[in-house]
């Protein structure tokens, strides 16, 4: 059998917070509203999703999600 080395990714994995992935649970699901909104055509749904949207983005720049990239 060749060897194949040391195959483990942990000095190169991704940091990762629970923090950003609240935040992008939080995104996702404003998403999922908006969408039954545009296709109820249903205006407090999508005043909802709206809502999220903007819960989403000041979680995502106030936890600093981008970071968790580098």
């Amino acid at each position: 059998m060749a060897d194949l080395g040391n195959s483990s990714q942990a000095d190169t994995a991704h940091k990762h917070k629970m923090t950003s992935w609240l935040t992008v649970l939080v995104l996702v699901v404003a998403s999922v509203v908006l969408g039954f909104a545009m296709v109820l055509q249903s205006m407090p749904l999508w005043i909802a999703g709206g809502v999220l949207v903007v819960v989403g983005t000041v979680m995502a720049f106030a936890f600093k999600i981008m970071e968790d990239a580098v």
